[in-house]
C-alpha cells in the first residue's frame, strides 16, 4: 500500500492534466499511488504523453489506478468515488491544473503527521498576477504552536482568511520568508491541493451528501474542512511550491456559474458530526 493515494479527477482538460502530472511525476516522495477518474469525452488515457508520465510514476516506486466515469454526476461524486478507491492513511486531493514542486508532498505529509489535524493544503498561485500586488489582501494568521481544533463560521470576521488565496497573494507574503523557511497558517478553507487523513475524513462522511447537491454545485471542500477544522484543526503551508494552470473551470453549467453551494448543508452537517462545537 502506497503511504499517499493521489486523488486526481479530470474532465476534458488534458493539456492542463499533463501539467499536473509532470508535477507528480518528479515528486521526491515516490510511493504514491495515483488514482485517476475521468469525465472527459475522450479518455486522457488514449494520449501516448498520459502513457508515458504515468510509466514515470510507476518506474520511479509509484503505482496507479485509471478510471473512465460518464455520465458525470458532479464534483462531490467524482470525489466521493475517488475516496472509496484510496486505501492509504493520507489522501492528496489534486486538482488537474495544479503543478507542483519535487518537494510538495513529502512537505504536507510530514506536517500532517506532526500536526494531527484532519489536513494540510497547498494552495496554487497564478503567475499572472505575480505583478498584481494587494496589501489589502495579505493579512496573515500563522499558527505559533500546534494546530489546534478551530471553529470558522462562513461570514465572520476570520472567514476573510479567503483574501489570502485570491490572485498572487500567498506569493507575494511567501517572498517574506527566509530562504527555507516553512509557515503552517490559519485558513477559512483551501483549494485545489489538500493532503487529508482519510480516516478523519471518513468519520465527517467524505463526501458522501453529494446527492443532496445540485449537477452543478461548489464548496464541497469547504464544507468538509469547516467540519474537520472543528473537530481536529487544518491549516496550509507557505511557500505552497504550487502553480495553478489559470484554465477555464470545467465544473461550471452553461452559463458560467453554479446552482448550489455545499455550504448550505453546514448546519446539519455540524449536528451529525460535530454537534460538540458551537452552532452556525
Amino acid at each position: 500500500m502506497a503511504i499517499v493515494d493521489i486523488l486526481l479527477p479530470t474532465c476534458d482538460r488534458l493539456s492542463s492534466l499533463i501539467f499536473t502530472l509532470s508535477g507528480v511525476a518528479t515528486q521526491s516522495l515516490t510511493d504514491l499511488h495515483v488514482i485517476l477518474a475521468d469525465q472527459s469525452l475522450e479518455p486522457v488515457i488514449n494520449s501516448p504523453v498520459i502513457q508515458t508520465l504515468l510509466r514515470i510514476i510507476d518506474s520511479r516506486g509509484g503505482t496507479h489506478s485509471y478510471y473512465h466515469r460518464l455520465p458525470s454526476q458532479g464534483i462531490a461524486e467524482q470525489r466521493e468515488f475517488l475516496l472509496q478507491q484510496a486505501r492509504a492513511d493520507a489522501v492528496l486531493y489534486l486538482d488537474d491544473d495544479v503543478f507542483m514542486e519535487p518537494w510538495v508532498v513529502e512537505r504536507l505529509l510530514t506536517t500532517l503527521q506532526t500536526e494531527q489535524c484532519g489536513f494540510v493544503g497547498a494552495f496554487p498561485t497564478g503567475l499572472s498576477y505575480r505583478a498584481d500586488i494587494r496589501p489589502q489582501q495579505q493579512p496573515v494568521e500563522f499558527w505559533q504552536g500546534a494546530v489546534t481544533p478551530e471553529i470558522v463560521q462562513p461570514d465572520s470576521p476570520i472567514w476573510e482568511r479567503f483574501h489570502l488565496h485570491r490572485a498572487a497573494n500567498l506569493y507575494h507574503v511567501s517572498q517574506t520568508l527566509a530562504p527555507g523557511e516553512f509557515r503552517r497558517y490559519k485558513i477559512a478553507w483551501v483549494a485545489c491541493c489538500i493532503l487529508y487523513e482519510r480516516s478523519k475524513l471518513l468519520q465527517v462522511g467524505g463526501f458522501s451528501f453529494w446527492e443532496r447537491l445540485p449537477r452543478y454545485h461548489s464548496g464541497e471542500e469547504v464544507l468538509v474542512q469547516n467540519l474537520l477544522m472543528r473537530r481536529w484543526g487544518g491549516c496550509a503551508i507557505m511557500p505552497s511550491g504550487t502553480y495553478h494552470a489559470e484554465v477555464p473551470s470545467t465544473v461550471l453549467n452553461s452559463q458560467g456559474t453554479v446552482d448550489g453551494h455545499a455550504l448550505d448543508l453546514l448546519p446539519e452537517m455540524i449536528a451529525r458530526y460535530a454537534p460538540e462545537t458551537l452552532e452556525v
